[in-house]
């Protein structure tokens, strides 16, 4: 009777081992998917350069004046 419960304590340890398992991968993947999500807002925001504003012509500036 002694051997069974060993097994079954074996069996017991795992299956717990194989659900820590399980827990730290999807623990590692939710964080790694928020991870994913701040590199996508970051590259949203990227900075444009400016661009250069014209110069007027005289042509422009005698006609408005």
């Amino acid at each position: 009777m002694n051997w069974l419960l060993n097994i079954f304590d074996s069996i017991k340890w795992k299956m717990e081992d194989a659900v820590w398992a399980i827990q730290d991968k999807y623990t590692l993947w939710k964080e790694l998917k928020a991870v994913d999500k701040e590199l996508e807002s970051v590259e949203e925001l990227e900075i444009k350069p400016k661009k250069k504003s014209k110069k007027k012509s005289a042509k422009k500036n005698k006609k408005s004046v």
